[in-house]
C-alpha cells in the first residue's frame, strides 16, 4: 500500500502495462497488477501531492478538453508540490509514475490521442528530453525558469503563454542548459511567433561552433538578441 506523499516510481517492467487501450483511455490497468511494478524513489522523497491532486484536478475542470492553457496554469504547482532536487527529477519512472497511475486523467485531458506513438510519449517519455512526459515537461520548464530567490513564476508564465516558445526553445537540445534556455527566453518572449521559431533556430546553429557550456547568461543573451534584431 503507497504512503499518501510518498514519490513512486513505474519500473521499466511496468511499462509493459500500457496498452494502446489505456492509451486511448478506453481500458485501464488493473491495480494489483500495477502495484507490482511501483517502488518507492530511492531514498523516499516526499512531496505535497494532495495539494497537486487539486490543482490537476482545478486545471482539468477549468479547461476545455486539449486547452494549452493548462500548461500554464499547472507548471508552477507541479513545481512547488513536486520540490524534488533535479537529481530526483531525473529518474524517468516518478514521471511514468505520475502520468501512468496518478494523473492519467490530466495527460488524456491535455494531450488529444494522434497515435500510439505520440501518446505514448506523453505518458513514458522523460529523461533528457524536457519536451516528452505531460508532467515532466511542466516541472522541468518551471525549473528552468523561475526564479529560485524569489520563488517567482513570472517567467515561468511568459514561456507558457505562447506555445511557439514552448515548441521552439525547450524542443532543442540548448534549453538543457539553464543559461542558454532563459536568456534566450528574455530575448524571444515578446516576439511574434515567426521571429521566435527564426531566432531559434539560428541560435541553435550557431551553437554548432561555439561551446554551449562555455556560454553565461550574458554572452548567450547577447548573441540571442544580436540575431533577434538581424531579424528586425
Amino acid at each position: 500500500m503507497t504512503e499518501p506523499n510518498t514519490l513512486y516510481r513505474l519500473t521499466e517492467d511496468g511499462r509493459r502495462l500500457v496498452s494502446d487501450p489505456f492509451l486511448k483511455g478506453d481500458a485501464g490497468i488493473d491495480p494489483d497488477e500495477l502495484a507490482k511494478f511501483i517502488e518507492p524513489m530511492p531514498g523516499e522523497p516526499t512531496a505535497d501531492l494532495e495539494a497537486l491532486d487539486s490543482a490537476v484536478n482545478r486545471v482539468v475542470s477549468n479547461h476545455s478538453r486539449y486547452d494549452t492553457a493548462m500548461d500554464g496554469a499547472l507548471a508552477s504547482d507541479v513545481h512547488r508540490r513536486l520540490n524534488v532536487s533535479r537529481r530526483v527529477a531525473g529518474d524517468p519512472g516518478l514521471w511514468h509514475w505520475l502520468a501512468v497511475e496518478r494523473y492519467p486523467h490530466f495527460v488524456r485531458h491535455r494531450w488529444k490521442y494522434r497515435s500510439e506513438t505520440a501518446m505514448r510519449e506523453k505518458f513514458l517519455g522523460a529523461g533528457s528530453d524536457l519536451y516528452s512526459n505531460a508532467i515532466h515537461r511542466l516541472w522541468w520548464i518551471a525549473e528552468l525558469t523561475h526564479d529560485e530567490s524569489t520563488q517567482d513564476y513570472g517567467l515561468t508564465e511568459k514561456v507558457f503563454s505562447n506555445q511557439t516558445i514552448v515548441n521552439k526553445v525547450f524542443d532543442r537540445w540548448f534549453a538543457r542548459y539553464e543559461p542558454a534556455a532563459v536568456a534566450v527566453v528574455r530575448a524571444v518572449t515578446d516576439e511574434d511567433s515567426t521571429v521566435v521559431d527564426k531566432a531559434t533556430s539560428q541560435f541553435n546553429h550557431t551553437l554548432s561552433s561555439v561551446q554551449l557550456e562555455g556560454l553565461s547568461e550574458s554572452e548567450a543573451e547577447k548573441i540571442i538578441r544580436g540575431i533577434v534584431k538581424d531579424l528586425k
